[in-house]
């Protein structure tokens, strides 16, 4: 289940992400697994949080060269 972050696109993670609360709602995971998909949820929220600051001052540089 562990994917290499630098494989790892915005768009994946989110998606993996939007699987996991699927299964969750659907209480289709066991729980010897929900463990596991609570860590990997909180390793690709992580993720996405740090794409989206990095993202943010990508596009705030640009608006600050520009003044």
């Amino acid at each position: 289940m562990t994917k290499q972050k630098s494989k790892l696109t915005y768009e994946s993670a989110l998606q993996e992400l939007q699987g996991i609360v699927s299964s969750l709602q659907d209480e289709a995971v066991s729980m010897d697994d929900l463990s596991e998909k609570v860590n990997r949820a909180a390793e690709l929220l992580k993720f996405c949080r740090e794409k989206l600051r990095e993202t943010e001052g990508q596009v705030q540089g640009l608006f600050d060269g520009n003044q």
